[in-house]
Formats: C-alpha cells, structure tokens, sequence
C-alpha cells in the first residue's frame, strides 16, 4: 500500500483468531481479560478504572523497560461480539488526555473501529484506526509511524492469540 493509500485510510490491521467471536469480544470486556494482553510485549498492564459501555471508559497504566505509561479508552459504540468503537489516547496518572510520552508530536485522540466476523470456528478481527481533532504535523507523525504501529499491533494481537488459547484449554 503506497503511503497516500496509508494516510486516507489510516491503519488498517486483519488478523485470525481459532476462537468464537464471542470470546474474543469478551477478552476486551473484561478488566481481568484486558489486563492480560493488551498492550506492548513485554509490558505489564494495570487497569485503573474499567466501564466498558458505550459513553464509558477504560484508564489503564502499563510498564515496562523501566518506562511507566497511562492510556485511556473512551467507548463511542458498542455492539456485542460485533463492534467496538473507542478512542485510544495517552493519559495520566488522574486519566487526563495528555501528549504522547514519546518524542514526538503525536495525535491526542486516536478513534479505532474494531469489527468482529466468525466463520466456523475462526474469528476475523479488523482493527481500523485514524487520527481526530488532530493538527496536519501530528496526522502527518501519525502516518509517518504507520510501521510501528503494525508492528505493534501484531505483538499485542500474539498476546490476545495466547490469551485465547489458554483460556479455551
């Protein structure tokens, strides 16, 4: 995909999971679930506060490398099994949006749309995710990263996927 593709259409990640949807729906829903995998490889994930609904939240801190990082979910829709619409941010410690931690002049808000479809047996996860309310120079940082968001996506989804199977057995 060249880059003007890229940045019209922001990211885009599919991936399979050998699970019901409904299971991979609920690994979201959940605190416990949440804080399992979500997240960097190699980071430990800690939920502050968890209101998973629409107009709810999720306030999360997650460490690693000898870093400390907050992020906050605000849930737009919510549709069961089906559906999850949040904008992902960084946060503080009180769960204020704030710059990124990074040096870097990344987006405030980022909305991502996450549409789950089964097909015997194997759900079909489709993350999509662009910048809003953001200036041109932080859509265009976001863009310019677009690798390493892939990158870490797929990490964070190896997670879910191990995730997955340890809890089917």
């Amino acid at each position: 995909m060249d880059q003007q593709t890229e940045k019209k259409d922001g990211l885009k990640i599919v991936r399979e999971f050998k699970a019901p949807k409904t299971l991979v729906f609920d690994a979201f829903a959940s605190p416990e679930a949440f804080g399992e995998w979500w997240g960097p490889a190699g980071s430990n994930l800690s939920v502050e506060r968890f209101d998973f609904r629409t107009g709810g939240s999720t306030h999360y801190k997650m460490e690693g490398n000898g870093h400390v990082m907050w992020g906050l979910f605000q849930y737009k829709n919510i549709q069961r099994a089906d559906l999850l619409e949040f904008i992902n941010s960084f946060a503080d410690a009180e769960g204020n949006i704030i710059t990124s931690p990074f040096p870097m002049d990344f987006p405030l808000e980022i909305f991502n749309k996450i549409t789950l479809e089964e097909n015997d047996g194997i759900t079909t996860l489709t993350i999509q995710g662009h910048p809003i309310n953001a200036t041109p120079a932080q859509e265009e940082t976001y863009f310019s990263i677009m690798d390493n968001m892939h990158q870490g996506f797929n990490g964070t989804f190896d997670q879910l996927d191990a995730y997955l199977a340890k809890v089917q057995g």
